[in-house]
């Protein structure tokens, strides 16, 4: 009989596969613990990075004041439309389903569906289980486009090759005789994305507010994308009445709401639109400093163009946060932490809104003889004593306030022929023609004081120093000025008086003059625009630097040739003349603030320079524009106004311009003035692009604007403006 021994190694066997097991457990309990206990200071850390969105709030935009405290840009509450996505998610709607498929097919169709919103709703709640044709009788373009396009819809993936379904379509039939059908019933059962929820909320507050919808499908489908915590808005510039009807008919529909943001207005309309420039949405971009810190940012307005543009920083404020708490998909909890943003600082202009809106009226009052068309050209007013600037008118304009809010009108602004938004008082070149006279007779004077005397005569069949023709504007009518001195000259514009002074005294003198009147050089109107240097030039007129013949000579000292002015700089040419030789940088805004309860500081007047001409040297060509004006014989009759002393001097600038296969001659009329003679105020300089002449297309604007400026102060009426 045999005696059973005891199995040791079973229960070795056992004993190690305890050990095994709790090691496992051990080590597992150890792990737990590890990830529990000592990283869960990184791991709230880390959720709450991926909970937290940081939010952006612009701040309500400064104010531009005129001189007189009127408000030519100001901040006005602008009521949105918001649809709050994340509240749209669960709903499941045949309806928005279809809608949704409908805008897929219409993006690649290229036109809008044969089906609308109340189609499709009576469709899906009447016979859901029929086909639904969304497009009918396309044409064999559209066909062709659809085949290509549903081809690419349906393409199979990376690593597949079978192609993709599109619920309500049929893959082997795309498109039935001339149209494209869905099979309505299946996506009558689809699960509904947030997009086409949303969608659908679109075409029903659009339905109830019988408004254009104002937000497309594809701009959902990015917000939802890129902005998901974010409302989305769907309407902006809520009036009156459209509130009152979302307040009837909406305010109860899911995942919608009224908010307020910040807009412009400019009660000036067309008036100073070059000046100020205008706002638009900011786009996204964020700057380095915010890279990391601003997940997302309700995007403000930004100055274009203008005043806004040059002092957005200071017009703009400080920025306010918002720390949003978002759910695992990306939307909006709630709200964690808020920081009100500051409100922007405001300008105050030297512009007058008033004497802006006389220059505006009195540029656009066209005379005999103009070609058709808006007024092409600019009016500038400056202060006489001290360059302050009171009008900057350019015409034709445009209205910023509509600018904002129409896309349609910004692209024909874009392409308007007119060139609206120009800004030719400023940037504007032209050749300045005989309003660049006086600065040829002050050079003349500079280097013999005793030509003022001297005589020259204007005869039909002058040739110059080279034996070339050349002409006075009087011979094309059959005269000439005869004998004529200086003083007369000036009055009466004859170009052979200034041909043969400027051959006397050769190049160098007149441009000597001409760079000490800024001609050629930056204005500094817009300083932080300032060009480089190579650019200047180019940008703001063309002085040369010699000239190469007695014939370029010749056309440089009447104003024409290679110069090149802008009506700023020869308004800046006729305050140095009537203040007595100053020359100051044209000064628009006044005083500025950094908030809107802090106190203005000044912006100080400058003087350029002190142009190095003798006081009875600018007496003499002061009293030959005077003449210009209010002698019997002066190019400027037009220009006098009862009981004003008013000295100025006209031009008349002959270009040529292309007119279908024809070359034309054409004329940019011009005139710079200032009165009164005795104690300047004003210093005017006006053009008109394809004019008459300086004294018929200027003059009698130039009255009128002279009328209502000294009715406006008193000087003629005896009330203050």
């Amino acid at each position: 009989m045999k005696v059973r021994q005891p199995q040791h190694s079973s229960h070795l066997v056992i004993g190690a596969l305890l050990i095994i097991i709790f090691s496992g457990f051990t080590f597992l309990g150890a792990e737990l613990w590890q990830l529990q206990v000592r990283e869960q200071d990184g791991f709230e850390t880390l959720f709450r990075k991926q909970s937290l969105r940081r939010i952006r709030l612009p701040a309500v935009r400064g104010k531009i004041y005129d001189a007189k405290d009127r408000v030519l840009a100001d901040s006005i509450p602008n009521y949105c439309i918001a649809i709050y996505t994340h509240e749209l998610r669960a709903p499941r709607s045949g309806v928005a389903n279809v809608l949704e498929q409908v805008h897929e097919i219409w993006s690649r169709v290229g036109r809008p569906p044969n089906v609308s919103y109340a189609e499709i709703k009576t469709h899906m709640l009447e016979q859901p289980e029929k086909p639904l044709t969304v497009y009918s009788y396309l044409t064999d373009d559209e066909i062709l486009r659809w085949r290509t396009e549903f081809e690419k819809w349906t393409a199979p993936k990376r690593g597949s090759f079978r192609r993709q379904k599109i619920a309500g379509l049929d893959l082997g039939r795309p498109i039935q005789g001339r149209a494209i059908v869905l099979e309505t019933h299946s996506l009558a059962r689809r699960r509904t994305s947030t997009a086409a929820n949303t969608l659908e909320l679109v075409y029903r507050i659009s339905d109830r507010l019988n408004k254009p919808r104002a937000v497309r499908y594809q701009q959902i489908k990015d917000h939802i994308f890129a902005r998901r915590p974010l409302p989305l808005i769907a309407w902006t510039h809520l009036n009156k009445a459209d509130l009152a009807r979302w307040a009837d008919r909406c305010s109860t529909l899911p995942g919608t709401d009224i908010i307020c943001l910040p807009a412009r207005t400019y009660p000036g309309k067309t008036h100073a639109a070059h000046i100020i420039g205008y706002t638009l949405q900011a786009d996204t971009d964020k700057s380095p400093s915010q890279a990391g810190r601003v997940h997302y940012d309700l995007r403000g307005l930004k100055g274009y163009k203008g005043l806004e543009h040059i002092y957005n920083p200071l017009l703009t404020g400080s920025y306010g946060y918002q720390l949003l708490q978002i759910d695992a998909a990306g939307f909006h909890n709630h709200i964690l932490q808020t920081t009100q943003p500051k409100a922007g600082g405001d300008l105050k202009l030297t512009i007058d809104a008033e004497i802006q809106r006389m220059a505006t009226e009195a540029l656009a009052n066209k005379q005999t003889g103009e070609y058709p068309g808006p007024v092409k050209g600019a009016a500038v007013v400056l202060d006489a004593t001290n360059g302050d600037v009171l009008a900057l008118v350019s015409s034709p304009s445009f209205d910023p306030n509509r600018y904002m809010e129409s896309s349609i009108y910004r692209q024909q602004l874009l392409t308007d022929a007119d060139a609206r938004t120009f800004q030719r008082a400023v940037f504007g070149q032209y050749p300045p023609g005989s309003t660049f006279k006086p600065i040829t007779a002050l050079s003349a004077l500079q280097e013999n004081p005793h030509i003022y005397q001297k005589k020259y005569t204007c005869e039909i069949g002058y040739r110059n120093s080279s034996g070339r023709p050349m002409r006075c504007w009087i011979h094309s009518q059959g005269g000439s000025h005869g004998s004529i001195d200086l003083k007369e000259a000036i009055m009466k514009s004859c170009n052979i008086y200034f041909y043969e002074i400027a051959q006397e005294m050769g190049y160098a003198s007149i441009y000597k003059t001409a760079q000490a009147f800024g001609i050629g050089q930056y204005a500094g109107l817009f300083p932080d625009l300032e060009a480089p240097q190579e650019h200047r030039k180019m940008r703001y007129g063309n002085l040369p630097e010699t000239a190469a013949n007695p014939t370029d000579l010749c056309n440089l000292s009447i104003g024409q040739g290679q110069l090149l002015t802008s009506p700023l700089q020869m308004a800046m040419v006729a305050t140095a003349i009537a203040n007595g030789g100053t020359l100051y940088r044209p000064r628009l805004v006044k005083q500025f603030r950094t908030q809107p309860d802090l106190t203005y500081q000044e912006n100080p007047t400058w003087a350029i320079r002190r142009i190095d001409v003798d006081i009875e040297s600018l007496e003499k060509v002061r009293q030959g524009m005077r003449d210009v004006v209010m002698h019997r014989n002066g190019t400027a009759r037009a220009a006098q106004v009862e009981g004003i002393s008013i000295a100025g001097k006209t031009g008349s600038a002959q270009y040529r311009k292309k007119v279908g296969d024809q070359v034309e001659d054409r004329v940019h009329a011009w005139m710079i003035s200032y009165a009164p003679y005795d104690s300047p105020r004003y210093a005017i300089a006006m053009l008109v692009e394809e004019g008459v002449s300086g004294g018929q297309t200027i003059g009698p604007r130039l009255s009128q604007l002279y009328r209502m400026l000294f009715e406006y102060d008193g000087t003629l009426s005896g009330e203050q403006g």
